[in-house]
């Protein structure tokens, strides 16, 4: 234990002291704070999209779900491969263009570009709240490390990552993040590719793991009906099309080539990350049969069991990392999206760049404290992530993919597809089974945002060309 906590210590000093050096140095504008200046390059691009995308419930709540669901799990990753496919041909070039043409910053930028202010605070709040969502399981998952790790109160756990994360990303905004996203997106790759190796082997080999599943989990419809495997498609397929820690990295690169060398990367390293998460959820069935921990510490747990060592230490510092790259990145853009979109407009005096600044730094410090009142509601990682996903997917998906190629859509197109979309997202959230419909809450939420999208266009296009 005393090693775990010795080399967890060095890995927060060298985070920490990696955030606040570059967030000093690189950070002179809100520019700066917010997109890096865009000026990234693709090994930055590259080490920040890793960093970001693989988060707890990637490695953590995935491994349990893998665990659990077996070969049905497949589908979020079919959902994600497709979201990453949209990025790299269609969405990817297109927000990096508006962002140099226009400005833009934030996803709420080009809301109201393309469609209106109104519509950009109504995807702004929805945006934020689904963030923060994802922030607090964040914070459960590094709490749930050093809980194992220490034995220290576990609400003294969530207190000292909520700290750690703000200390150095309020201070140095995204070039604080993406400079530790060097770091930490090596460790999550390296760390999570290692750990996946270490127990196949210990498991017995991949015949031997696949032999330990049911029948059930055994195939990828087993558990799944195919409407809600096709759910699970949706929930990242849609879900990671709003994401604004993405579009924020998008806008960051220097050009749009740069965005799709650097994210191409991306999707070939992240099928070795994914077949690792596969077999350690699978060689948890063996190894750790009987456990009762929960499902958020059962990674840890297999960590702390079997490698009891300075090489066990530094995997569970690199899970840490994996942890961390996302929970600075969705603090940062939460916080901007609450400043930038839906504070500073509201604000009456001069706004110079100075002031703008310091405004992101305060709101990014409240943000991240604030959070931690979400945990008071949910304490599953994995079903934290999807809800968040859902919500964004069934709210702003439809005017995000149509409105870069369809002029017609007006405003009120968009703000009717915003609420159709989450009406049919809520009714099914909290009636399972309404009209006799036992589908997954996306599906109609989904639907119900498209056609109200499309036949407001009609009833009400817009007036103005685009």
């Amino acid at each position: 234990m005393v090693t775990n906590i010795v080399v967890m210590i060095i890995y927060f000093a060298i985070t920490i002291g990696i955030g606040l050096y570059f967030g000093k140095k690189k950070t002179e504008t809100s520019s700066d704070y917010t997109v890096g200046g865009r000026t990234f390059g693709p090994v930055l691009m590259f080490f920040t999209m890793m960093a970001t995308i693989v988060g707890a419930s990637s490695v953590m709540g995935a491994t349990s779900y893998w665990a659990i669901r077996g070969m049905s799990q497949i589908w979020f990753f079919v959902g994600g491969v497709m979201a990453n496919f949209i990025y790299l041909f269609y969405l990817g070039p297109k927000i990096n263009k508006f962002g140099r043409e226009q400005g833009g910053e934030t996803i709420g930028d080009w809301f109201q570009f393309r469609y209106g202010k109104a519509s950009k605070y109504i995807a702004s709040v929805f945006i934020a709240l689904a963030y923060i969502a994802i922030l607090a399981f964040q914070y459960l998952a590094m709490g749930t490390i050093l809980n194992m790790i220490t034995g220290i109160n576990f609400t003294a756990c969530l207190i000292i990552s909520a700290v750690i994360v703000v200390i150095y990303t309020s201070f140095g905004g995204f070039w604080s993040v993406a400079s530790t996203d060097v770091l930490q997106g090596a460790m999550t790759w390296l760390g999570v590719v290692a750990l996946g190796i270490i127990f196949l082997v210990r498991g017995g080999g991949a015949q031997n793991l696949f032999d330990s599943l049911t029948p059930a989990q055994t195939s990828p419809f087993g558990i799944v009906t195919p409407w809600n495997a096709f759910a699970s498609m949706l929930t990242l397929g849609l879900g990671i099309v709003s994401w604004p820690d993405i579009w924020q990295r998008v806008y960051a690169a220097k050009s749009p080539k740069v965005f799709q060398k650097s994210f191409g990367a991306y999707i070939f390293a992240n099928l070795f990350l994914t077949a690792a998460v596969m077999f350690l959820g699978f060689a948890s069935i063996k190894l750790m049969a009987g456990y009762d921990g929960g499902a958020n510490g059962l990674l840890p747990a297999m960590i702390m069991k079997y490698l009891p060592n300075v090489f066990g230490a530094i995997l569970l510092a690199a899970l840490m990392a994996v942890i961390m790259g996302s929970a600075d990145s969705v603090l940062l853009i939460s916080a901007v999206i609450v400043s930038k979109d839906l504070i500073e407009p509201l604000m009456k005096r001069d706004k110079d760049d100075a002031f703008l600044m310091k405004m992101r730094k305060i709101v990014t410090g409240i943000v991240g404290l604030a959070t931690l009142i979400v945990l008071m509601f949910s304490t599953d990682m994995f079903a934290l992530w999807v809800m968040s996903a859902d919500i964004t997917g069934a709210t702003l998906a439809v005017p995000i993919l149509i409105g870069f190629v369809w002029k017609k859509p007006s405003e009120s197109a968009t703000i009717a597809s915003i609420v159709a979309g989450f009406a049919g997202w809520l009714l099914w959230t909290i009636v399972p089974n309404f009209l006799g419909l036992a589908i997954s809450a996306i599906l109609p939420g989904a639907v119900l945002s498209l056609v109200a999208y499309v036949v407001v266009a009609f009833v009400a296009p817009a007036k103005a060309k685009i």
